[in-house]
């Protein structure tokens, strides 16, 4: 008798690429929020972020970090359908209570799939608790939060009394969207759409049909994402959305059985179009994780060493996690360094296959000048 096992092959998705220009604006609101926790950001993101009025700040963080449910999974549909003023007028023109109570009903069930966020010992999780009892709201959707960066507790409590009033709830969300499109998304959105379209483009050329979506992102982005895809099998249709600002990181998300993906626009490898614009994009990106002494210290350690854990590394240069982890994070996320988990802890080694890209690259970039 012969033992055998058979194993199910990864399923082939659809694969689709979008400038979606709602998804991506909101995409880029949400970076405004993670710019003091990831390093390597678009320019753009880091000023605007500066200069914002600290009440916009605030409801900038408290719209996307509280209600974000709202505009990925709420009402997702027009995300990729229309531009960004066109999802804010759908915002502003559904009725207030049920939109509210949409979010709140989402939001009671993702214990199921994320059971560290409410453990069963503070007792179900209903839409009715999250909405009238304002300890379970600050402390469920405060471990939301942790998950990116930590809110303030005076916002969840402003949060949480919006919800109260879903007419006011949805009036501070709509005339925030629109003042934040005109005073600093719009003439941005001008500037860097053509570059969008232009990745787009050339990634359309490509063949995707018998690639698994973990094949597709390794092709899109030129990074390993098998962590972020574990849940893959579910998707049916993977979108691909570039965006400007998102620097050197990628997001996953998924409305249903269509996930959407967005990375740093640049253009496929070996394409046969020249874009100037994307390929410094794409090399300032880089060359930003490059340009910072501690990240370099971080690049010379491993050259010495085949793999360093984090704790070793924060004893080595003598920095403190927090800074360490977002350092960590841009060479992770730049491909200059691999990520691996030894039993609890993170460890790094280098890869040097992605310093000598990074270095062809700009030879290739400087020789066409």
């Amino acid at each position: 008798m012969v033992d055998s096992a058979y194993i199910l092959a990864p399923k082939v998705v659809h694969v689709r690429f979008e400038v979606a220009p709602a998804y991506s604006a909101f995409e880029s609101l949400r970076e405004l929020v993670e710019v003091n926790r990831l390093s390597g950001l678009a320019d753009w993101v880091t000023q605007t972020a500066a200069t914002l009025p600290l009440e916009r700040h605030e409801l900038t963080q408290l719209i996307n970090q509280t209600f974000h449910a709202l505009f990925y999974h709420v009402m997702p549909v027009m995300l990729s359908q229309t531009d960004f003023l066109g999802y804010v007028d759908t915002i502003a023109a559904r009725d207030p209570y049920q939109l509210r109570d949409e979010m709140f009903a989402l939001y009671s069930k993702w214990p199921e799939h994320h059971p560290d966020l409410w453990p069963p010992e503070k007792g179900e999780l209903t839409a009715e608790r999250l909405l009238h009892d304002e300890e379970a709201f600050m402390s469920y959707v405060g471990a939301i939060c942790e998950l990116g960066t930590p809110i303030d507790p005076l916002l969840l409590r402003r949060a949480f009394a919006l919800a109260q009033d879903p007419p006011q709830m949805q009036a501070t969300i709509v005339e925030h969207l629109r003042w934040l499109w005109k005073e600093a998304l719009a003439d941005e959105w001008q500037r860097i759409q053509p570059m969008l379209e232009e990745s787009v483009a050339a990634f359309q050329r490509m063949d995707f049909s018998n690639m698994t979506g973990l094949e597709a992102a390794r092709v899109v982005t030129t990074r390993d994402l098998s962590r972020l895809f574990e849940k893959m099998e579910t998707f049916e249709t993977v979108i691909f959305v570039p965006s400007a600002h998102i620097g050197p990181y990628v997001t996953l998300s998924n409305v249903g059985n269509t996930a959407y993906l967005v990375f740093g626009a640049r253009l496929p490898r070996n394409a046969q179009i020249a874009s100037s614009a994307l390929s410094r994009s794409e090399l300032l990106t880089r060359l930003n994780a490059l340009g910072d002494d501690t990240r370099l210290r971080i690049l010379e350690l491993l050259t010495h060493n085949e793999e360093l854990c984090a704790q070793d590394i924060i004893e080595r240069l003598d920095l403190s996690q927090s800074s360490i982890s977002r350092h960590l994070s841009q060479l992770t996320a730049n491909g200059f360094i691999t990520e691996r988990r030894r039993e609890v802890a993170k460890c790094y080694s280098l890869n040097t296959d992605r310093v000598m890209d990074t270095l062809r690259t700009l030879t290739n970039y400087l020789s066409r000048q």
